[in-house]
């Protein structure tokens, strides 16, 4: 295991099953912004979860545009772990599919060891963004973000581009209350207790008629706990936080829905890179493992 940046120890990372044949779908800006179904199985997914959980994630904000910087809501950990980055590019397949392209006539050697987990709870998201590429030694530099998605909707989805609605939105939301059941204020009514003839039954006095005090509190407690506590299957009904990229006048060329095991691969730096968000989480909890690519050898 490499060195933990944030001087945690490294969680003990999942071995990867050899992926081959992966194929990438482009999502019409040619080499520019692409997926890769398959880098991880669910099983594995959720492996990488369980393991980023067993660490402790720090809360990532920023200060906002009035800074020149973009909005940021989320939690994150970072690890220095060469091994890793080495077994994604292997074992996960990434190697094969980069196989020919090439960036300033130099070919893809590997990923960034650098790796960042990334957890969006309800609420949370990225603003709109570019990402930097980084010289990490002479003549080797990043080119491509590699944002690997470990929780979503079913895999089988399919993700849209050129505009299109983001797909994959996994399980249908739980059905609201009928409106038979809903008080004025919006509350959901109680209802009211029906004996075996249909008629309302009398309420029982004394102890009965209402809880204690006491365990109304670890009720509320409880339910507070479980409000606060992520989601942490990588197949959950994950609603929001897709990564939309935008193009001219503000114009979406693609929105991806996350799924486990996706990777999402799209050149970075200044002059390349699509601006792009993480819309907002709407329910569920997003996982992302994030690492760049790296260029360097001649082709």
């Amino acid at each position: 295991m490499g060195r933990v940046a944030s001087c945690q120890r490294a969680p003990d990372w999942p071995k990867l099953s050899k992926k081959r044949a992966l194929k990438a779908q482009t999502l019409g800006v040619g080499d520019h912004l692409f997926l890769v179904p398959g880098v991880l199985t669910v099983p594995e997914a959720q492996a990488f979860i369980d393991a980023a959980e067993r660490a402790v994630f720090m809360h990532q904000g920023s200060r906002g545009a009035a800074y020149g910087e973009a909005f940021r809501d989320n939690d994150r950990l970072a690890f220095m772990d060469e091994a890793l980055a080495a077994q994604l590019w292997d074992a996960g397949g990434l190697s094969a599919v980069f196989e020919g392209i090439t960036v300033e006539g130099k070919a893809a050697v590997g990923l960034n060891p650098h790796i960042r987990f990334y957890r969006y709870a309800a609420g949370q998201k990225f603003g709109k963004h570019i990402d930097d590429s980084v010289q990490l030694a002479p003549g080797r530099v990043t080119r491509y973000t590699l944002l690997l998605y470990l929780s979503g909707s079913d895999p089988t989805a399919t993700s849209s581009g050129s505009g299109g609605a983001a797909a994959g939105a996994g399980p249908a939301a739980t059905a609201a209350a009928s409106p038979a059941a809903v008080s004025a204020s919006g509350r959901p009514k109680r209802a009211a207790a029906v004996s075996a003839s249909g008629r309302p039954k009398r309420a029982a006095a004394g102890k009965q008629q209402q809880q204690q005090p006491q365990q109304q509190q670890q009720q509320q407690q409880q339910q507070h706990e479980a409000a606060a506590a992520p989601c942490t299957s990588a197949v959950q009904a994950l609603h929001g936080g897709e990564t939309v990229f935008y193009g001219a006048r503000n114009r979406v060329v693609a929105s991806v829905a996350p799924q486990p095991g996706l990777a999402l691969l799209h050149l970075h730096g200044e002059d390349r890179c699509l601006e792009h968000e993480g819309a907002a989480v709407l329910a569920g909890t997003k996982y992302v493992l994030r690492s760049d690519v790296v260029f360097g050898a001649a082709r």
